[in-house]
């Protein structure tokens, strides 16, 4: 391997930003921001530590977001009746609209970025990508 030529973790990385550029620009939503937007669809409410943790993201990196989120009246931070110390985050009227707007832009980003590309490639990847998630994850010790 050499300098000159990605290896798999280089180009997977040059794929991600890739990824993320043109999501951006079919959906109109950045992705770190529609899958915080998702997550609360499907979880409902959630305290920001479950949800940093369902996302897999930095707390800190989170609280920034949903900072934004929520001047945008995207998404609802509430103090938790139980426990002070908790805010709980769930999904304002504004998140919502946008998700059910974006929806067929974020179909139509999986349709383009995955057409003509063999089903037993796409099989072949998952594994991999699998196998290097689960690797990783040992090696952080998460």
């Amino acid at each position: 391997m050499t300098d000159a030529q990605p290896n798999l973790l280089q180009q997977l990385s040059r794929s991600s930003r890739a990824m993320y550029g043109a999501f951006e620009s079919l959906v109109g939503e950045a992705l770190p921001r529609w899958r915080i937007l998702k997550a609360l669809e499907e979880l409902r409410t959630a305290s920001q530590k479950q949800l940093a943790g369902h996302l897999q993201m930095d707390p800190g990196a989170l609280t920034r977001q949903l900072k934004l989120l929520e001047a945008e009246g995207l998404v609802r931070r509430d103090t938790d009746p139980a426990d002070n110390r908790q805010t709980l985050v769930s999904l304002d009227q504004g998140g919502l609209a946008l998700l059910t707007a974006a929806a067929p832009h974020r179909q139509e980003f999986f349709r383009q970025a995955l057409a003509d590309i063999d089903p037993a490639q796409l099989d072949i990847a998952l594994q991999v990508l699998r196998q290097l998630e689960e690797r990783f994850r040992r090696m952080s010790g998460r």
